[in-house]
C-alpha cells in the first residue's frame, strides 16, 4: 500500500534512524532522514513534510521538544520518542504524541495515522504534484 504522505526522521543514532526509516518504508510512507535538529531545520527549509518523528535527547542546545515546536510551526505533526523514562511525566504534561522505546510497530504507525487524520483536518487546497495537500504552514 502506498501513502501519500512525507515523513521526517530526527534521530542521531543510527540505528534507530535506520530502523525507523525501514518501518516508514515497508508501509509505503515518503521519508527523509536526518541526525541533528540542525538538519532538520533545513530539510524543513527544503521540503514539506507530514510527520517529523524527534528523538528527545538531541546533541546541542536544543531538545526534542524545542524541535517538535520548530516542526508544528511549520505545519507538520510530530511524534517524540525516547527510551529516557525520566523524559514521561514531561510528555505527558507537554500534550506531544510520543513513543517509549522499545515501541512496536503499530504503535507508530496508529500515531502517524492519528497525526495525518489531525492535519488533514487543517489542510488547505494548495496540491504537490502527486494531488496530495499541504498543510496549513502557521509561520
Amino acid at each position: 500500500m502506498s501513502r501519500i504522505c512525507k515523513v521526517l526522521i530526527v534521530e542521531n543514532d543510527d540505528f534507530v534512524r535506520i530502523l525507523l526509516a525501514d518501518i516508514f518504508e515497508q508501509e509505503g510512507y515518503g521519508f527523509s532522514t536526518v541526525a541533528t535538529g540542525a538538519e532538520m531545520r533545513q530539510a524543513l527549509d527544503e521540503d514539506d513534510f507530514d510527520i517529523v518523528v524527534i528523538d528527545v535527547t538531541q546533541p546541542g542546545q536544543e531538545d526534542g521538544f524545542a524541535l517538535a515546536q520548530i516542526a508544528r510551526g511549520q505545519g507538520c505533526g510530530a511524534i517524540l520518542v525516547t527510551g529516557d523514562h525520566r523524559h514521561l511525566e514531561r510528555l505527558e504534561q507537554s500534550g506531544q504524541h510520543y513513543l517509549l522505546k522499545p515501541f512496536r510497530m503499530p504503535q507508530l504507525l496508529e500515531i502517524a495515522d492519528k497525526i495525518l487524520v489531525e492535519i488533514a483536518a487543517q489542510c488547505v487546497r494548495r496540491t504537490r504534484d502527486d494531488g496530495s495537500f499541504f498543510p496549513v504552514r502557521t509561520g
